[in-house]
């Protein structure tokens, strides 16, 4: 059994590191996959304002946790340069810096109060105000689908 537990995490531990490793030698790349989380999230709160789904508030904190998470993640992800590939990234954000973290500041502000949010009349306004917040930043700083 203890061997058992030594590979897990040594297993762990690798992954770990290749997940910093890719973030060094990649913040696009590592930014794309955590805005994909974030959209993810995003998809499924969707869904339950819209009715597709029924409002459970674990669901929201969950999926919101989510969101604040990887929106803090992402915000370290934007070092000078790293506009590369095949990132939407526009120079704005370097123009920008001190209003861009402000804006991803807010949106992982607005999602930790979304995902403290337990009762379905509470729902829709805070999970606008995360939308307005998302928004606000792709309309000045993501360049448009290719």
């Amino acid at each position: 059994m203890q061997m058992r537990s030594l590979g897990l995490f040594a297993l762990a531990a690798t992954l770990g590191a290749a997940s910093v490793a890719l973030t060094a030698d990649d913040p696009a790349a590592a930014r794309h996959e955590a805005m994909e989380h974030v959209g993810d999230a995003m998809k499924t709160l969707g869904a339950m304002a819209r009715g597709q789904a029924p409002f459970a508030a674990a669901t929201v904190k969950q999926n919101a946790t989510t969101i604040a998470d990887r929106l803090g993640e992402a915000a370290s992800l934007f070092p000078a340069g790293s506009a590369t590939g095949t990132s939407r990234a526009k120079p704005e954000i370097w123009a920008n810096k001190a209003d861009f973290d402000k804006i991803m500041a807010d949106g992982k502000a607005a999602a930790t109060a979304l995902a403290a949010v337990t009762d379905e009349a509470a729902y829709r306004p805070a999970l606008g105000a995360l939308g307005q917040n998302c928004k606000a930043c792709h309309d000045k700083y993501r360049a448009p689908e290719k």
